[in-house]
């Protein structure tokens, strides 16, 4: 968004994926005056949906789609129909699904696994835990306790992979020869961490001037709703 910045202001507000937070953080934006807000969340509660359309500037939601708002998103379906060949001859069983609650985050807690479980015919194991790498180490290393290793494993995010993967390397479970990873983001420890993780690419970059660029055109002219969504791409490393 600086990248493309004309000279704005902006003030950023981190609610740390709490729902409450983020319905106050709007409030105090809406009072300071402010000339657009961009709301970037896992969930578009129906309290901060009154709250938002109550704004009297533009406003433009990233992460999430949205009836009332204009959005842009990365596309997260797409996403998920990269990894299809990578299991097209896997035994759904033998397949982790790990990633966060759908409802604390539906475009990464399910739209990302869309495509894979319509593939698999939902017969994939599924586990549920955080966007936080240390928590999801801890509950990777539970789940071990009681189940063998997966073959596969799908995580939501690069983050939940690493946690993922710490608790692999802790129980000497070698990535790739026993446990094949992938995720999405493509965050920067992808490429250092080892194994190098799989992951589907996006240009958060671009995705960053799509934001301000939006918004600056709901401030010259009528709103139309549509939802541009940015496309990703597989790149493959060593941990599948």
């Amino acid at each position: 968004m600086d990248d493309v910045n004309q000279g704005d202001f902006f003030l950023t507000i981190n609610t740390y994926h709490d729902a409450k937070r983020q319905v106050e953080a709007v409030k105090q934006l809406a009072q300071q005056n402010v000339d657009g807000i961009v709301v970037m969340t896992g969930q578009i509660t129906n309290e901060m949906t009154t709250v938002l359309q109550q704004v009297s500037v533009p406003v433009v939601v990233q992460g999430q789609p949205s009836r009332h708002f204009e959005t842009v998103n990365v596309d997260n379906q797409h996403a998920g129909e990269l990894l299809v060949p990578l299991i097209a001859n896997v035994k759904p069983t033998d397949v982790l699904l790990l990633g966060v609650d759908p409802t604390s985050d539906y475009n990464v807690g399910q739209t990302r696994f869309n495509a894979i479980i319509q593939a698999l015919d939902n017969n994939m194991q599924r586990l549920y835990t955080t966007f936080d790498r240390t928590e999801t180490a801890e509950i990777m290393r539970n789940y071990l306790e009681t189940h063998s290793s997966p073959k596969y494993i799908i995580a939501a995010t690069d983050t939940i992979a690493l946690g993922a993967l710490a608790a692999l390397q802790e129980q000497h479970i070698a990535v790739p020869a026993n446990t094949k990873i992938v995720a999405f983001d493509n965050t920067p420890a992808a490429e250092i961490v080892t194994p190098g993780l799989s992951t589907v690419s996006f240009d958060y970059f671009a995705l960053g001037q799509w934001l301000y660029h939006r918004l600056k055109d709901l401030s010259q002219a009528e709103p139309v709703l549509t939802d541009p969504l940015l496309r990703g791409e597989l790149v493959r490393r060593s941990s599948w």
